[in-house]
């Protein structure tokens, strides 16, 4: 047996495929080379899946008429614009954005990202953002705020919370310039995100921003030292009456404003988010999602009991495929997006 002494393959950028030498950056294009990024949507190529036009050099490339916008022209299909089932999985984060039963889009948007130096612990950042179904293009909103909010949690010169929300409203307003047309009700969302920073020093710590419904869940065994439960409060209509005094629980989840948020990115919002910072005191799994799981499964020791295990199984991915397709299977009428990040001794697999 004769032991291999050629000499290893020099890294390249994956965006130009330049040689790299260990570097953040990239020093022909400028890519972060620390930086791994998830959960944007990518519009489907080819053929329409209906009638099997060829599309290939349409603007659409789905071979269908631009101008029947979400059907085809030739069958009358309704086109998948990329975002009916996204999944993005990057080890120490994953998670699942589905439209659901009812809705006809996905009007939610998720992004997750990992940066890591070489031989460093890693910076987690995930963001989950609901669109406002009774607004225009909700889901412009979803995704310009989750894109905006990330962008911001990992940039180089370090996580910044209240920053990244405001930079997620500013690129929600953005959306009125024209560019993406003329709106008479302007999209909006809701957004909730965190980042979970290894911090040598202190320990783990976990931070939460959150402006309206979508919730943030610290998950984690029953007989924990760090007990499962909710670490957002929605911005909604009941809450602010239950919290106020003005109603009890019961009438005032029976109301029909009782979902109505309060709080929301977008023209007329309050965008002040919350942000909250715990530093668990063992493993546990962060949980972001939108209110198609939640509407289902509230309770943090419900979604604890599914989760931790799914997660012993699986890793994070696995969570938010199972925890999808509950949602789904108990009627699935909003969009559910899902996200897990294992937090504490877990491998990559999500075993302690």
């Amino acid at each position: 047996m004769s032991e291999n002494t050629s000499a290893p393959a020099a890294a390249a950028c994956p965006r130009c495929r330049e040689p790299v030498d260990g570097h953040r950056f990239c020093e022909n294009c400028g890519h972060d080379l620390w930086l791994r990024r998830g959960g944007a949507a990518r519009a489907p190529s080819g053929p329409c899946p209906g009638c099997g036009a060829n599309g290939t050099n349409t603007p659409n490339g789905f071979g269908v008429d631009e101008a029947g916008e979400d059907y085809c022209s030739t069958c009358g299909i309704r086109r998948d614009d990329g975002t009916e089932h996204i999944e993005a999985d990057l080890g120490q984060v994953a998670g699942v954005s589905d439209r659901g039963l009812v809705h006809a889009h996905n009007e939610d948007a998720m992004a997750v990202g990992v940066l890591a130096a070489p031989d460093g612990q890693a910076l987690v950042a995930a963001v989950v953002c609901d669109g406002v179904s009774t607004v225009d293009a909700p889901e412009l909103a979803s995704r310009a705020g989750a894109d905006a909010a990330l962008e911001r949690l990992l940039h180089p010169s370090g996580p910044d919370m209240s920053k990244a929300v405001e930079e997620a409203a500013d690129a929600v307003a953005a959306l009125v310039d024209g560019s993406h047309g003329h709106f008479r009700n302007p999209p909006s969302c809701t957004l909730v995100a965190a980042v979970v920073d290894p911090g040598p020093e202190d320990g783990v710590s976990i931070t939460v921003g959150w402006v309206g419904d979508s919730r943030a869940y610290w998950l984690a065994a029953p007989d924990a030292a760090e007990p499962a439960r909710l670490l957002t409060v929605d911005h909604s209509w009941a809450t602010e009456m239950i919290n106020s005094g003005t109603l009890d629980a019961e009438t005032a989840l029976a109301d029909r404003r009782a979902h109505a948020i309060t709080r929301w990115l977008g023209a007329g919002g309050e965008p002040h988010p919350e942000i909250v910072t715990i530093r668990p005191a063992g493993p546990g799994l962060l949980l972001l999602c939108s209110d198609g799981l939640w509407n289902y499964y509230p309770g943090a020791e419900e979604l604890a009991e599914v989760a931790l295990s799914t997660l012993a199984r699986g890793g994070p991915v696995a969570v938010a495929r199972e925890l999808t397709t509950i949602a789904l299977n108990a009627g699935g009428r909003d969009n559910v997006t899902v996200v897990a990040v294992p937090v504490g001794p877990w491998d990559e697999r999500g075993t302690p």
